[in-house]
């Protein structure tokens, strides 16, 4: 049975080096070489890439005072219900 080397990734890969006389140059597209400036990933922070916008109308302001009442409502319920069930449980 054979063993089987395992490389060591912890070194730098080995280079061959091939000595020609003549440089290799790649033929580059017209495209390619004058891109615009695109944001590189990671460049601007993740709060500035995302923005509410909230239309100021009649319409998305009643939504907001319903949802707001609706809170208030809810805490009150909640509230006043804890306090209703506090106060039964002392008298019994």
């Amino acid at each position: 049975m054979k063993r089987v080397r395992i490389p060591d990734f912890s070194q730098p890969i080995p280079v061959r080096v091939t000595v020609s006389s003549k440089p290799v140059r790649v033929p580059v597209d017209r495209r390619y070489r004058n891109l615009p400036d695109e944001p590189q990933p990671g460049a601007i922070e993740p709060w500035q890439a995302v923005a509410p916008i909230r239309p100021d109308t009649a319409h998305s302001r009643s939504l907001r005072f319903l949802d707001a009442t609706g809170e208030l409502l809810a805490a009150v319920a909640i509230i006043g219900g804890g306090m209703l069930l506090t106060s039964l449980a002392s008298l019994l």
